[in-house]
């Protein structure tokens, strides 16, 4: 525990679960206040549960526009100001390009880049008001490294998109004293791919384990969390503007699918 982010308030999208939870824990930790935005309630409930420090839950679809901005507005109401925004909130559906259904482009390009844009035009104007903020969008390192997974052209390209909308953004509001970051994991323990068809799950770990017997592992979401925490930590006037992270920890790619295949046919 440190109160090294104490008395300041943030939002973190996507916070139920995964990086988006591990990330509001850790600046929980820190003595920040969160607002957790996601669409399963009772899940949102059990993660401010855990967190404390009067964390809010907001429960809202990030790919509604209006719905998010007037979320933004009421939390940073609710928390008294707004000191900064983690654009966390995403989603992958496999698909090889060929067999790209229109509406699953859509729903990834809607998650995973325009809300996170319209989430950015919302916080600006609350944090001119209170001097200054940090945004931290999360990327992910399939933007660059085409063995992270297979079948992921379409959620790697709003990743890719989102990381060059950010070097415009920081350089537009590092006048008001914002920071931006971008912050950009590898392999992490969530449950990506979870919702998938069976089928779809198949072929895309199929291709997956063709191209490669090995890959550099995984991490724990909390270590990600700790990674988002401390961007915030910086001095005003200095942020990271990009941080990748990614396991080094070479692992077969055949024993890997098969544990998370049993894992997960053990807690369906």
């Amino acid at each position: 525990m440190s109160d090294s982010l104490a008395g300041r308030t943030y939002i973190v999208t996507g916070a139920s679960r995964g990086i988006g939870l591990a990330a509001a824990r850790a600046l929980g930790k820190r003595g920040g206040r969160v607002a957790l935005f996601g669409r399963d309630t009772a899940a949102l409930e059990a993660a401010a549960k855990s967190i404390g420090n009067g964390a809010l839950t907001v429960a809202v679809d990030v790919a509604d526009r209006d719905a998010l901005i007037a979320a933004i507005d009421r939390s940073a109401d609710a928390l008294g100001g707004l000191d900064g925004l983690v654009n966390n909130a995403g989603l992958s559906l496999a698909s090889s390009i060929e067999a790209l259904k229109p509406a699953e482009v859509t729903t990834q390009v809607n998650v995973n880049l325009l809300a996170a844009i319209y989430g950015c035009q919302a916080v600006i104007p609350h944090f001119r008001r209170r001097g200054g903020g940090r945004i931290l969008n999360v990327s992910s390192a399939s933007a660059r490294h085409l063995d992270e997974f297979a079948y992921m052209s379409i959620y790697s390209a709003t990743k890719a998109a989102l990381e060059r909308f950010t070097v415009d953004l920081r350089d537009e509001v590092k006048a008001d004293n914002i920071g931006v970051t971008v912050l950009s994991p590898g392999g992490t323990e969530t449950a990506f791919g979870s919702g998938w068809a069976p089928e779809v799950a198949a072929v895309a770990f199929g291709e997956w384990l063709r191209r490669s017997p090995t890959f550099d592992g995984t991490m724990a979401a909390e270590t990600v969390g700790e990674a988002i925490a401390n961007c915030f930590e910086l001095p005003a006037g200095i942020a990271f503007d990009f941080v990748e992270i990614r396991p080094n920890k070479p692992m077969s790619r055949q024993q890997y699918a098969e544990t998370l295949y049993a894992a997960r046919a053990a807690n369906p």
